[in-house]
This record gives structure tokens, C-alpha cells and sequence, in this order.
């Protein structure tokens, strides 16, 4: 990266920033407009508001060759963050417990390199992301008329990843990261007289035949992980002499394999509508923040792993996909591409803990993980 360029845009600078203001999912507009901003000052044209406040950067270097598309998030999350830094969370109940800024600053130290090394060869799309901790910000970006302009051969993308040491490329082809789908079911029968419960129609069993199946629900499935989750349960109102005539349950499922998830969906909203027949209920099913599985193509996995061994970066690749889930994989749907993870460092906080903190020396390690993708796809100079 050239001297100007770093001195021009500070990413660790204007990480810190985005860490202070974090906006919530579908509503990151003051984030859009920093990052509008700093891509103004490079004297690029950006494409804003592609499926809410996704922003696409579009560098043509008007000869033939290859197009790559880099992705970056920006949402936070709704977490009260737990720091002492000076750049901890100006907004009570919300943070950036993901990373998402650091991802974002790492690109626009990217977009800066580009501003003054365009490529050569071939086209470039820098694409900036809202929404992805809900699941919508791709699929919504992707609806938008706007991008069906481009067509990559090849999305690259990344996630910080604590327990790794920092810097370790963690990679693999196939399935990387999980499908995944928040489940709301609501059960409606019919309050009474606790002294009398048999004048009501309580969900209670039912609700507890729905945990007990949840529990078993992937031990239906072979050749394919599969995890359920219960996060939440409600039956009636506290009220000692009220029998129940309402419950909610919660659950999250996921799987490496999109067939084995819809598989899972399907049995379980047949166990639901059998039990709430069998107990005169009314059940209804409500399917939440659904992602699908990230599939890694094996040609672009190659490049990242020749990328990194180009800068001497250690490269681990799991037997395993990540258990989360990440909606790069809409884009991946579409396009063949690749997310990777570089590692936060072995005693790092977890994701989406609230002492999180993306690393600041991990914004120039990815930053140049990327611009050797573009070194030897189109002749980006370093």
C-alpha cells in the first residue's frame, strides 16, 4: 500500500469510529454515510442504497479479464458491550460484537490501495454490506436491479475468527459455514380455572412433546451435522390459579447441508400441527433470520490459499464447516466465490461477546490477504 494512501485514510482510526456508533441491523444509515464518505475522498463513485444500505464500488479498468467481487459487513448487534477502551460503544445495548467494522475498514484500506493502484486487468467490485446479522442484507442487496449488472467469476470474503492465532487463514472447499433458521411456534388453546383445567385446553403437554422432539430432531438426519438449539419458552402468564391457554417456543436449527435443514423444517412443522391437533390447539409456525449454507468453491479456496502462502500467512483448514451462519453464502448461491476466517488470536473473546473487539492489527493483514487476490488477478500492483 502506498505511503500516501496510508496516510490519507487511518483504518484503524476509522475502525475505532464505527465502534463507537454502531447501528443495529436495517438501520445502519449513519454508517452508510461514513463509508460513503471515505470512498468520495478516494474519488470513487459509489453505487449506494442497493437493497437498503448496501453500497457497491464499481473499478473498471476498461481492458478484458477477470471480475472479482470483495465483500464487507457493517451492522452491529444488539449486545451491551463490557470494555474499558476509549472506543467502546457510545450506544447503550448495541455494539459491534462481530467484527463487522473491522471487516469494513479493512476494505476500504483496500479501496484506498485501489485508488492510486487500479487494476489492470479486468473489473473490481467492492461491495459493502448492511443486514447480515439477520440474514437479509444479501439476499435484499441481490434483489436490487442495480447489481444484476455485474457478474463475477469470482467473491471473496472474510471473518475474523477468535482461537485461531492472528492471522491464520482458516479455509476450506465445500460446506464452510452452516444453514441456519430461528423457529417461532405459537400455541393458542384455551385458559381455565386451575381447580378446573380439564374446561381449558392447555398447551403445556404439548409444549413439552415439541422440547423433547426438538432434542431428537437431528438424530433424523445422516451424512449431514445437524444442531437445534432451544433458546426460548413461555407457557401461560404467572398466575397460580390460571391454567395455561398460550405458549411460544424458540429454537434455532442448523445444518451444513441446505436439504438437511428444509429436511428438519418440514418434520418438525408436521410433529407441531400433529400435536396441537391431538391437543385442540392452534399452532402457528414462523420461520426467522434464515441463512444458507456457505459452500466455498474449490477453484477460489485455491487462490486464497495461494494468496496467503505468497505472504508467508499459516494456513489451518478444518474438517469441519463453522457451526455459525453467514449470509456471504446468498452471494455464493449465485456466484462461485470463497469466505475464509483469519484468526482474532488463541485467547481472543468470542463472537458476540460483549467484551469483544476486532483486533486492530488485523486490518492490514487482511487488507493485503485481498490486494494479493488482486495482485494476481488483475495485476494490481503491491
Amino acid at each position: 500500500m502506498s505511503t500516501s494512501s496510508t496516510q490519507s485514510f487511518d483504518p484503524i482510526r476509522f475502525r475505532h469510529h464505527l465502534h463507537r456508533y454502531p447501528e443495529l441491523s436495517l438501520h445502519e444509515h449513519k454508517t452508510a454515510s461514513e463509508i460513503i464518505d471515505q470512498l468520495l475522498k478516494f474519488g470513487y463513485s459509489p453505487h449506494t442504497n442497493i437493497g437498503g444500505y448496501g453500497i457497491v464500488v464499481d473499478i473498471n479498468s476498461g481492458n478484458p479479464g477477470k471480475e472479482t467481487l470483495l465483500r464487507a459487513d457493517f451492522d452491529a448487534l444488539p449486545i451491551t458491550e463490557q470494555a474499558q477502551h476509549d472506543h467502546a460503544s457510545r450506544h447503550h445495548g448495541c455494539m459491534h460484537a462481530c467484527g463487522h467494522d473491522g471487516h469494513t475498514a479493512s476494505l476500504l484500506s483496500v479501496a484506498a490501495h485501489l485508488s492510486e493502484h487500479p487494476p489492470q486487468t479486468g473489473r473490481v467490485i467492492l461491495l459493502f454490506q448492511p443486514a447480515e446479522e439477520i440474514g437479509m442484507g444479501a439476499q435484499n442487496m441481490l434483489a436490487d436491479p442495480r447489481l444484476q449488472h455485474f457478474n463475477p467469476d469470482a467473491v471473496f470474503a472474510y471473518h475474523n475468527l477468535p482461537g485461531y492465532p492472528l492471522g491464520t487463514v482458516v479455509v476450506k472447499d465445500g460446506p464452510f459455514a452452516c444453514a441456519s433458521t430461528g423457529v417461532s411456534i405459537q400455541l393458542q388453546g384455551k385458559t381455565s380455572h386451575a381447580a378446573k383445567p380439564e374446561n381449558g385446553r392447555s398447551p403445556a403437554k404439548a409444549v413439552s412433546e415439541i422440547m423433547n422432539y426438538l432434542t431428537t430432531l437431528p438424530d433424523s438426519i445422516e451424512d449431514a451435522f445437524c444442531l437445534v438449539t432451544l433458546v426460548h419458552v413461555k407457557v401461560g402468564n404467572p398466575g397460580f390459579g390460571t391454567s395455561p391457554g398460550k405458549a411460544d417456543v424458540m429454537a434455532t436449527i442448523r445444518s451444513d447441508s441446505d436439504q438437511a435443514l428444509h429436511t428438519m423444517q418440514q418434520q418438525l412443522q408436521d410433529f407441531v400441527q400433529a400435536q396441537a391437533q391431538q391437543q385442540g390447539l392452534t399452532a402457528t409456525i414462523e420461520w426467522v433470520e434464515p441463512f444458507a449454507a456457505t459452500l466455498n468453491d474449490s477453484k477460489c479456496t485455491q487462490e486464497v490459499i495461494s494468496a496467503a502462502e505468497a505472504l508467508d500467512y499459516p494456513v489451518v483448514i478444518p474438517t469441519a464447516p463453522m457451526r455459525w451462519s453467514e449470509d456471504v453464502g446468498e452471494f455464493l448461491q449465485r456466484w462461485q466465490g470463497t469466505l475464509f476466517c483469519l484468526g482474532s488470536g488463541e485467547q481472543h473473546p468470542e463472537l458476540h461477546n460483549p467484551d469483544f473487539d476486532f483486533p486492530d492489527p488485523l486490518l492490514d493483514i487482511a487488507a493485503k490477504l485481498f490486494l494479493q487476490l488482486l495482485h494476481t488477478r488483475h495485476n494490481v500492483a503491491l
